[in-house]
């Protein structure tokens, strides 16, 4: 009888009204899962390394940086000082870079399997929306930096020690790829000057303060905080009741199914999945979803404050949950509901939850 008393519930919908949600509210999806959870295979141990510590370790004189910085600097203690600040800043600035790096990725034409590498015309779109390209340094000069990027010993390193035929670049490449913008932009601007002994970590910060900060900040962060109206906290009661539903979705996101500390599972297995359940594609595009992972996964909406995370993107169950509430409020601006947001949240869950067969209709269970 419980268990009719709830679909019940589920079926007649939403009605109007405070008393009205809290009583669908906590009604829904009452005793659920009744799908059994999911077994795991091998369970191994897994190493624990922060998202940081690639760039902590980088080589960056392998990485062609080194040879940037100007002859006159003849002090080796200073040079490497100098590349250690230029460390520094990439550390401190690699969060907002990364998501930078997702947003111009994510393009209408991006093949889901693609989004964790930049093409060269998407970095050049970035720089010209930067105001870092100009007479002095247009878009062409990028090719041959690019090139050299790509085939640097450090590159060359961490691919494997082969040339890469795949199209466009990796975090890592884009992350090197600024700092030799950084350094050919001055050089451009400075022409006429003559000689300069200008760090190349001056240089990068310079970039990154007139160009990167102040053209691109300001919008993204203005993308990313348009979502924030979604945490009511109606809401937030709502996506409590479906929490263990919420896991399962996650859970048969995963290509393989292996024991670990945090479940983690790649942007990009998620996004098929959201192709699937009919809603990346129909309700809303690539471009679209981009500022709503960068919801999902920050937990601030300031760029000077995104944390830099593991590369290639992947979600855990409490960012898991944050997407689909941001989903949730794409569909509601979209539909023009956004005054029955909460409705609009049941009906995606209720979707998504069936469309990945962990919610059965009451008809399957029945003998």
């Amino acid at each position: 009888m419980g268990c009719l008393q709830v679909v019940t519930t589920m079926c007649m919908g939403w009605t109007k009204g405070p008393e009205s949600f809290v009583v669908a509210g906590m009604a829904r999806w009452e005793g659920r899962p009744k799908t059994p959870p999911l077994s795991w295979e091998n369970a191994g141990q897994e190493a624990v390394l922060s998202p940081t510590t690639w760039l902590e370790e980088m080589d960056l004189a392998a990485e062609g940086l080194a040879g940037l910085q100007d002859a006159e600097q003849q002090d080796a203690a200073a040079g490497a000082n100098d590349l250690a600040r230029v460390r520094e800043v990439l550390l401190q600035h690699a969060g907002a870079l990364q998501m930078l790096f997702l947003l111009y990725t994510c393009e209408a034409s991006t093949p889901i399997d693609a989004i964790h590498r930049m093409t060269l015309p998407q970095f050049k779109a970035m720089l010209q929306a930067a105001k870092v390209t100009s007479n002095t340094l247009p878009p062409d000069k990028l090719d041959e930096l690019l090139a050299a990027v790509q085939n640097s010993q450090g590159a060359l390193t961490r691919k494997g020690h082969t040339q890469s035929n795949t199209s466009g670049f990796d975090l890592a490449d884009f992350i090197v790829a600024l700092v030799h913008v950084a350094h050919t932009r001055f050089a451009a601007e400075s022409f006429f000057t003559g000689p300069s002994n200008t760090l190349l970590s001056t240089k990068l910060l310079s970039m990154l303060q007139d160009c990167i900060f102040v053209h691109l900040f300001p919008e993204l962060q203005r993308r990313v905080d348009k979502l924030r109206s979604s945490m009511t906290p109606a809401a937030q009661a709502l996506l409590r009741k479906g929490r263990r539903l919420t896991e399962q979705v996650l859970e048969r996101c995963q290509i393989k199914r292996v024991r670990s500390r945090v479940l983690q599972v790649d942007m990009r297995y998620v996004a098929k999945h959201l192709q699937r359940w009919g809603l990346l594609g129909k309700e809303f595009t690539l471009p679209e979803l981009a500022p709503v992972i960068i919801f999902a996964k920050q937990l601030s909406t300031d760029p000077y404050r995104f944390m830099l995370h593991y590369q290639p993107l992947a979600l855990d169950y409490d960012e898991f949950e944050k997407l689909l509430l941001g989903l949730a409020f794409l569909q509601a601006r979209v539909r023009k509901r956004l005054d029955t947001f909460d409705e609009v949240l049941g009906e995606l869950l209720d979707n998504v939850y069936k469309k990945a067969g962990v919610l059965l209709e009451q008809s399957d269970h029945q003998p």
